[in-house]
């Protein structure tokens, strides 16, 4: 069996001392980028492979011990995180977990006057060790760049190409999850009331989920999807009536529009949140019943994720790409019958 080529061994090839070669395969800033290059080349060359052992012992140090920060991480969005409570939450969440783990989380805005190249060269040149991607405005954005010097985490599904590896809800299982404790309360006709951009931000797994839920009860007539989420009450209740519903599982404002036209929730129909947390909700209807999909959680595991990431020097666009998934929970309230 060859013996594995050591970071001593690179040090005494490029003849620098060993804390160089450390620093540039940890592509540490405190190292000019031409030598940190070189060095990433020459123990490409030399066939040098990490010890795992030796990172797993390193990734418990430094899982135990108090951090101060030392590292940069990129937050990289389109979205001004200061404009909606949802992604507010998103950065601050994965801040701090970051902060934990010893990393510095930045933010850096798409939507700013600033091209994805220019801020590629941004993170290289001072040292970034992975990047974040957060929610993005629109379903289905495609990023360009390169990304062969980063491990990177995408938050979710907003972007589609290219394929990186994601944190991201277990939107289907969520969905049969929420099915099933309103059939177990003794529903039967419930309706799903999304937006199509909700639909195509979570790949479909909602509906999806839905129809699969539907053909494991070829006993109730199937009932369609309503897509216009934009609040349109008239073709909200000629839905619901036309349908027969007892539930509904949509928004917040679908909620409001109901009980602004004089239905009674939950006696005249069960009504249920597609997420508990975000835009949709306000402190005071924290009485809604709905699925928590833990958005706090996943906003943490990213980081974690990332790091992981790090500790195993995966640059680029792994293939296949890996996924992180977290799973949400029923949360139950005053607008289901008990």
């Amino acid at each position: 069996m060859d013996k594995r080529v050591t970071l001593k061994q690179i040090a005494a090839k490029a003849k620098v001392h060993l804390s160089t070669v450390s620093l540039a395969l940890r592509n540490d800033s405190r190292l000019p980028q031409e030598t940190r290059l070189r060095l990433q080349a020459l123990a490409r060359k030399m066939g040098y492979t990490p010890d795992a052992a030796m990172s797993a012992l390193a990734a418990y140090r430094s899982a135990i011990r108090p951090h101060d920060v030392q590292s940069g991480l990129a937050y990289l969005t389109d979205v001004d995180i200061k404009s909606t409570s949802w992604a507010t939450m998103v950065y601050t969440y994965a801040k701090k977990q970051a902060a934990k783990m010893g990393y510095n989380l930045i933010q850096f805005n798409l939507d700013q006057g600033m091209t994805l190249e220019r801020l590629q060269s941004i993170w290289w040149n001072t040292g970034l060790r992975g990047v974040l991607i957060g929610p993005f405005r629109k379903s289905g954005s495609v990023l360009g760049g390169s990304w062969d010097r980063w491990p990177t985490v995408a938050y979710g599904h907003s972007i589609a190409v290219p394929s990186f590896n994601r944190a991201e809800f277990n939107h289907f299982q969520n969905m049969l999850n929420h099915l099933e404790v309103l059939h177990s309360k003794g529903y039967h006709r419930i309706g799903l009331c999304m937006s199509q951009e909700l639909s195509n931000r979570t790949q479909g797994s909602l509906h999806a989920a839905y129809l699969l839920d539907q053909s494991r009860h070829p006993e109730s007539e199937p009932i369609p999807l309503f897509g216009d989420a934009s609040g349109d009450f008239r073709a909200l209740e000629k839905w619901v009536t036309s349908q027969r519903l007892d539930a509904i599982i949509s928004y917040a404002n679908q909620y409001h529009a109901l009980r602004k036209h004089g239905w009674k929730i939950p006696k005249d129909i069960g009504f249920s949140l597609l997420s508990t947390w975000g835009e949709h909700v306000k402190p005071s209807e924290q009485q809604f019943a709905g699925m928590d999909t833990k958005a706090e959680i996943l906003a943490e595991t990213a980081i974690s994720f990332l790091i992981s990431l790090i500790h195993e020097q995966a640059y680029g666009l792994l293939n296949p790409p890996r996924s992180y998934m977290i799973s949400g929970e029923f949360q139950d309230g005053a607008t289901l019958r008990k």
